[in-house]
Order: structure tokens, then sequence, then C-alpha cells
């Protein structure tokens, strides 16, 4: 449900036109952690971080979608993820 709800958003605020160039793709998403990881092209970056923080609601559970970090490679970004929720689980 969350990759239609970001779908909905990008469709919704940005039209179809700008859509078709996004390349979405949910890599991870943890729940338990409350974090997950989205791989998108590098010039349409600032639609999807739009998209995301436009997002209210899923499934009727209010929501809150707040991208911390990007990165341009999936590598570096698993090692600041997990220094992030090594971090928030000592705390």
């Amino acid at each position: 449900m969350l990759i239609n709800s970001i779908w909905q958003s990008i469709w919704r605020y940005f039209g179809l036109k700008e859509a078709n160039k996004v390349g979405l793709w949910l890599i991870e998403f943890d729940l338990e952690n409350d974090c997950g990881i989205i791989r998108c092209s590098h010039t349409t970056k600032e639609i999807i971080i739009s998209a995301l923080t436009m997002i209210k609601e899923i499934n009727e559970n209010r929501v809150i979608l707040s991208p911390i970090k990007t990165f341009g490679t999936i590598r570096s970004l698993n090692k600041i993820k997990n220094l992030i929720i090594n971090k928030n689980q000592t705390i």
C-alpha cells in the first residue's frame, strides 16, 4: 500500500508526464524500525521527496513520511541506515 500511495501522490501533484521519469523502486521497508529505502532517478529525487511529504493517510491511517537522507549509492545508504537504527535502539 505504501508504494501505491507514493504513486498516487506523484500523479496528483506532478502529473503523468513527471511520473514517467521517476523510476521509482521500493528497495526496503522495515516496519519494526520505521524506515525504508526508496530508489529513484537522481534527476527526480526532489519530486519523490515532495510526494512523500504530501502523503497524509495510508489505508485510513494517518501517517507522516519524512525523508532523512539522500545518497548516490545504496551501499553508502545502508551503512548510515544501520548506524541510525543502532543508535535509536540504544536510546
